[in-house]
């Protein structure tokens, strides 16, 4: 597995505050009022949605990394998958193996 910050990542709209980086993704950690993962900057080419969008996949990105890790590990060892279960599996671990940088 992993190491990354394991608190729950959210989503900040800085719209109202900080426009040059309107979306942002953060976490509170023990001690610290908040830690950020990610500032998503503003661009011309992108619509606020599309920025906000982007930011929301960032902040599911740990439970989404958690799930599909738990997923694959619970269908090691079985010795039968249909050939669509075949290739989502094979899809599953190459986002594993992108996320961990292999």
């Amino acid at each position: 597995m992993m190491k990354y910050t394991k608190e729950k990542w959210e989503l900040s709209d800085n719209r109202k505050w900080w426009k040059t980086h309107p979306f942002s993704v953060t976490c509170r950690k023990a001690g610290v009022h908040a830690t950020t993962i990610a500032n998503l900057p503003a661009r011309r080419t992108m619509s606020p949605d599309e920025m906000r969008d982007n930011a929301r996949l960032i902040a599911a990105a740990a439970d989404l990394y958690e799930a599909l890790w738990s997923m694959v590990s619970s269908f090691h060892g079985v010795d039968y998958l249909e050939d669509h279960m075949r290739q989502s599996m094979q899809k599953a671990r190459a986002a594993l193996a992108k996320a961990e940088g292999k």
